[in-house]
């Protein structure tokens, strides 16, 4: 017989549960879930990156191990979304994985806890609602979504020196607004270099130099953050020109990133304890 005293037993399992899978639901949200299990790269996603990212190859040892297991972690606690017909998933989630990764090495914090918990990935150029026009990528910080276009990924990665990288573009963003608010040491560095940025960005001779150069694209005109991105996209793919052209900026950034992909090599290192500090 189901008696009152049964049906507050069976009240009480049901509200336990309940809590328990909110609580498993929300520590895996915010990527603390312990039940995910980190997968080692491959011998054959380790290909893929230096096919994609020249200066993996030239890291030391102890970078290169400490990239790997970021990029682990990094596909493993985003949530990637996948909309339509897009090749190649798997590909796609490591080298974009690998781009948040790289942009952001020299930095002890590179989760983006605060920023980023989803990756869209549309086949092609996407109708975008909140915006209502049509892009190819875009950040959206309140949603902490970063939003890709498949074939313009691919794009960027096809010519390395040609400056356009749509990863490293839209992840450039993501850092910004990472890095805003934050009161670590690194993240007051990070803003020190974009008010540096934003007084070179301000400066008429500067902007003419950046005109005349046509070294980067004409899109980083349209404000500072723009600027920081497509300027993060020249760091990146083509580090000596920029170091040869642009010293100034060049060191700007290097300090903002505590790396430098002239020479696969972060400026400031630190330990894995210190690293741990900030997961």
């Amino acid at each position: 017989m189901f008696t009152v005293e049964t049906f507050g037993k069976v009240f009480i399992i049901y509200v336990v549960c309940y809590l328990l899978y909110i609580i498993y639901y929300a520590v895996g949200l915010y990527q603390f879930n312990p039940f995910v299990k980190l997968k080692p790269l491959s011998d054959a996603e380790k290909a893929i990156l230096s096919e994609h990212f020249p200066f993996y190859d030239r890291l030391p040892n102890i970078y290169k191990e400490r990239c790997n297991s970021r990029i682990v972690w990094f596909r493993s606690k985003k949530k990637f979304v996948f909309y339509g017909n897009v090749n190649r998933r798997e590909e796609l989630k490591l080298v974009l994985s690998a781009s948040a990764v790289m942009m952001t090495l020299g930095l002890k914090n590179f989760r983006m806890m605060r920023s980023l918990l989803r990756i869209i990935i549309y086949p092609s150029q996407y109708y975008s609602r909140i915006k209502k026009r049509h892009h190819l990528g875009e950040y959206n910080p309140k949603f902490k979504t970063v939003i890709f276009s498949a074939d313009r990924i691919w794009d960027g990665f096809e010519v390395l020196d040609d400056n356009v990288n749509l990863a490293m573009h839209e992840f450039a963003h993501v850092l910004c607004f990472e890095m805003s608010g934050k009161r670590s040491w690194e993240a007051r560095r990070f803003r020190v270099g974009l008010k540096k940025i934003r007084a070179l960005f301000e400066e008429e001779a500067f902007r003419l130099k950046l005109v005349e150069s046509n070294y980067f694209r004409e899109y980083g005109m349209t404000n500072l953050h723009e600027f920081f991105s497509v300027a993060s996209e020249n760091y990146f793919e083509t580090p000596s020109i920029f170091h040869k052209d642009f010293p100034e900026l060049f060191y700007i950034i290097q300090r903002m990133l505590n790396f430098d992909f002239e020479v696969s090599c972060i400026i400031n290192p630190f330990s894995a304890d210190d690293e741990k500090q900030h997961l």
